[in-house]
This record gives C-alpha cells, structure tokens and sequence, in this order.
C-alpha cells in the first residue's frame, strides 16, 4: 500500500546526472524532463538520495535531505525506490 503523500510538488525523476549545477556548485538547471509531473515529493527525494550512492558512493544520502530541509523516511523511500526500479 502506498505511504500517504507528504507534499504534492512538481516531479521528473531526479538522480545526479539530471541535475546541473553552477561553478559555484549552487543548483543551476535540471535535464532531462521526460516525466515531468505533479507527485509526492519523496517520488523524487528517494531517487535522488539514492542515486548519491551510484554516482559518489555511501555516504551523501542523508546530507542530500538534509540540504532539501527533510528527515529520511525509510517507508517512502522504500516505497518510490521499487515503483523506480518497477518502471525501469
């Protein structure tokens, strides 16, 4: 059963790779835009947390929430990480 939404916002699959970033390393742009949508907001942090790991290694998931301003939850990162690697 799906977690209950946290907070709708717009969404479009964020990991690393689509997420550009200044020479002052401050967020610039994101890319690739293909499933743009509205969606609970951890339909994103979860991905994105989780592709830290692919992308730099253990370590930063945590750090990423933290800069977005929210706490790890297990449940809905559990959850959205299945419904990502279902879709894939």
């Amino acid at each position: 059963m799906p977690p209950p939404i946290d907070c709708p916002v717009v969404c479009h699959g964020a990991c690393s790779p689509n997420t550009l970033l200044d020479a002052d390393g401050r967020f610039f742009a994101r890319v690739d835009l293909g499933n743009l949508g509205v969606a609970d907001r951890w339909a994103d942090l979860a991905v994105a947390s989780w592709s830290t790991r692919w992308n730099y290694g253990p370590g930063f998931e945590d750090e990423l929430l933290f800069a977005c301003g929210v706490a790890p939850d297990l449940a809905r990162s559990t959850y959205y990480r299945l419904l990502w690697d279902l879709a894939s």
